[in-house]
């Protein structure tokens, strides 16, 4: 004789799961925003300024997959500044720094949005 398993209250149990897993997803993208921003800002205030179009090139978007942003300097010469170059240049490291700077403090806001999210 096969042991036969009866379970009350499957539809509201996946109904509250798809509900937490929303609220969770779009919490995470929030927090994830805001601190997109301020390591923008971040970037722009620690990068070098000559012209000031290094400063004007950092901007932060959304990335391509899954819940993500992307912080960049577009102007032609950021990595040169960012990382140096052979010939005497030395490395600002300003977006290594305002990642390792802000990073923890982010990822830490994203726990708790969640903490908050699945505690409801």
């Amino acid at each position: 004789m096969q042991p036969t398993i009866k379970v009350a209250g499957i539809d509201q149990c996946i109904s509250f799961v798809d509900i937490i897993t929303t609220n969770v997803s779009q919490a995470i993208e929030k927090e994830t925003e805001l601190g997109a921003k301020e390591i923008q800002k971040r970037e722009r205030s620690l990068a070098p300024v000559k012209t000031g179009r290094l400063r004007k090139s950092i901007v932060n978007r959304k990335g391509k997959y899954g819940i993500s942003r992307m912080v960049r300097a577009k102007a032609p010469h950021a990595p040169l500044q960012e990382y140096g170059t052979k010939r005497g240049v030395k490395g600002k490291y300003f977006a290594r720094k305002a990642r390792d700077q802000l990073l923890p403090g982010i990822q830490e806001k994203i726990r708790t949005a969640v903490r908050n999210e699945v505690r409801r």
